[in-house]
């Protein structure tokens, strides 16, 4: 009885703890995700993020559609400049640097697409997270697509 009870215990603990997980590697510190997709499109390969519930991500999601040239930084991501500032929050004001994340740099206005884990500094906000086509990101060059996704 007393081997069964410490399997349920350990059974329980392992669920709380994987659940945990999950939640945390969709959600940045209290940033909640949001129903919002953007779906990124460029020579032939496509790349769809959901983004967070945050001031920065509405501002990019209500500029969308738009087509736009991206630039390479550092071999390590694709960015793209939005017509129009976004405007972010200290609150929102944080960015793993991780593969996959879709994220904003206030003092040059870019939105950064990243490919391979990178540097984590100020003024880094992050929109989004990838969905599928994360591998793609590298492949993608030239111009790009950038519109709202319904899945």
């Amino acid at each position: 009885m007393k081997h069964l009870l410490i399997f349920c215990v350990s059974g329980v603990l392992f669920l709380v703890l994987a659940v945990t997980a999950y939640s945390s590697a969709y959600e940045a510190r209290g940033l909640s995700l949001s129903d919002m997709q953007v779906k990124v499109t460029s020579q032939g390969h496509t790349a769809t993020f959901q983004l967070y519930d945050t001031v920065a991500a509405k501002e990019l999601y209500d500029q969308l559609p738009l087509e736009l040239d991206l630039s390479n930084f550092r071999d390590a991501q694709w960015m793209f400049y939005p017509p129009e500032r976004l405007g972010v929050t200290e609150r929102e004001a944080y960015h793993d640097g991780k593969k996959g994340e879709l994220s904003y740099y206030a003092p040059w206005g870019d939105v950064f697409m990243l490919y391979k884990d990178f540097y984590a500094g100020d003024e880094m906000h992050r929109l989004g997270v990838g969905l599928s086509g994360v591998d793609d990101i590298a492949r993608m060059s030239g111009r790009a697509k950038i519109e709202k996704h319904t899945p």
